[in-house]
């Protein structure tokens, strides 16, 4: 069964006002409950895969050590020597540049019921983390293909011009329904990573993994060069449908439109088997490549 879901062009343009208002990452991640323990435990994630456990010359100290034939001569600690009577050197992690790529889904199905406030949200709150550790933010907004493309610069005016990007995309979205159809396509996103994104560093993949199609062998090859983190956005609509009668649905990627009887317990059980053994399969894919996988509801912000 496809993916379908309800699509409210009244929330959408409310939705759209009231984040018009807020162009400022810093002045919207006020907003944003940074205490949540949920965020907290991204937070320490992404801030934890950047403490070098590789050691050299740079400016973060580590500890003292004994030294060892090959350490630079420049590095013994005086003081420690004179007091053991054996030559002891500072040790320091390497120093290194982090560099951190966003690779974020745009495509109509993100846009869907309450997916839209959760996704602005994550997105402005992992912009404003990336900050903190990231010496250089760059990345790509995609649907069929690749709309936006931000390079490599300063993290923190880049975060703001991607996040204010974002914000001007969903304000220009004047009629999401009469959209022409954007299928997902994340294969050519990744192609394009592979191509332009060629310096070692940090990916964030944000998505709901709607109707995507042979994505997989461009993941891996990623996998191998880069640390992947992956973000699923998603909404109740996504793993269940509303027990509302006949209603009209309409696919946001395709706009095909459906008369489904949602009160069907046939229809409703169908409907749930298959998206949760998608996600089963999702997961499990993305186990396997190494690619730590957080699936984002409106819990997250509450």
């Amino acid at each position: 069964m496809k993916y379908k879901s309800l699509l409210s062009q009244k929330n959408l343009s409310s939705v759209s006002k009231s984040f018009s208002e807020n162009y400022s990452l810093k002045d919207f991640i006020r907003q944003i409950n940074l205490r949540s323990p949920k965020l907290k435990k991204i937070e320490a994630l992404l801030h934890g895969r950047f403490e070098s456990i590789n050691k050299g010359d740079g400016f973060s100290f580590n500890e003292i050590r004994e030294y060892k034939i090959g350490d630079d001569l420049r590095n013994i600690s005086w003081s420690t020597t004179a007091k053991t009577g054996a030559l002891h050197v500072k040790e320091y992690f390497s120093e290194k540049e982090t560099k951190t790529y966003f690779i974020v889904d745009i495509s109509n199905s993100m846009f869907c019921a309450d997916k839209l406030t959760i996704f602005i949200q994550l997105f402005a709150f992992l912009l404003n983390t990336s900050i903190s550790f990231s010496e250089k933010i760059g990345g790509l907004f995609f649907s069929k293909g690749v709309k936006y493309h931000f390079p490599l610069m300063q993290a923190v005016s880049q975060a703001n011009i991607i996040f204010q990007t974002l914000l001007s995309h969903l304000d220009n979205k004047s009629n999401i329904i009469n959209d022409e159809p954007a299928l997902t396509d994340i294969s050519g996103a990744l192609d394009f990573s592979k191509r332009y994104f060629k310096k070692k560093g940090l990916i964030i993949l944000i998505s709901d993994f709607i109707n995507l199609n042979k994505w997989e062998k461009q993941l891996y090859e990623m996998s191998q060069t880069y640390n992947i983190y992956s973000f699923q956005v998603y909404d109740t609509v996504d793993y269940s449908l509303p027990t509302a009668g006949y209603v009209s649905i309409i696919d946001p990627e395709t706009q095909n439109r459906f008369i489904v009887n949602t009160d069907n317990k046939l229809i409703q059980t169908a409907y749930e088997n298959e998206m949760r053994t998608r996600n089963e399969r999702l997961k499990l894919f993305l186990n396997n490549l190494n690619i730590h996988h957080t699936i984002i509801g409106n819990e997250y912000f509450e």
